[in-house]
């Protein structure tokens, strides 16, 4: 059966005014809330959705740039803490190092003692270290150790240094000092 819109406009037009009204008012009243049924409430709702997902997309992207600053850190101090672990050939000598490094700085006589150590750090890494004493060192003469110690071709740290003023000579020193490396157990 077909829908045949001469018959409903005939009817409508058999009606009496009072009628033709309350059917117009019915029929706008169905078209209104149909409008706001199928067109603005889904908008509206679709809307509301779509400002929940962006602000949880940017609170999720808030958290991602936080854990990307933290993961660059950690792999900042990473970095770091590789370039500290020394790796040095099996012919290189701590103690030895040391001695020819304050020996061309200071004079031999100057130092007092040279203690060499090792510990283990953990499962992979031991640190050698080795503990000196100087005495009546220029600031001069101690700054330019330290630097060529610090600032050389072999991964070396200060750990320890203790510097005292001579009583009698208040423009020399008297130097205590611990220089460390960090090695692989396998080499």
């Amino acid at each position: 059966m077909k829908f045949d819109w001469r018959q409903t406009f005939n009817f409508y037009q058999r009606l009496s005014p009072r009628e033709r009204m309350l059917v117009s008012v019915a029929g706008a009243g169905v078209l209104v809330i149909s409008l706001y049924s199928l067109v603005v409430q889904p908008l509206t709702e679709g809307r509301a959705r779509m400002l929940t997902r962006i602000a949880q997309k940017e609170k999720e992207l808030t958290e991602i740039q936080e854990m990307r600053a933290a993961y660059l850190g950690l792999l900042q101090q990473f970095e770091a803490s590789q370039a500290v672990l020394a790796k040095p050939d099996s012919s290189f000598s701590l103690f030895s190092h040391i001695e020819s490094t304050v020996a061309q700085v200071v004079s031999r006589d100057r130092i007092t003692s040279m203690n060499p150590g090792s510990k283990v750090l953990g499962n992979v890494y031991r640190e050698e270290s080795v503990e000196f004493k100087l005495t009546s060192v220029s600031l001069k003469q101690l700054v330019d150790m330290l630097y060529r110690i610090e600032k050389g071709t072999h991964q070396l740290r200060v750990t320890r240094l203790q510097v005292k003023k001579r009583f009698k000579d208040p423009h020399s020193f008297d130097v205590t000092a611990t220089v460390s490396m960090i090695l692989s157990k396998e080499t």
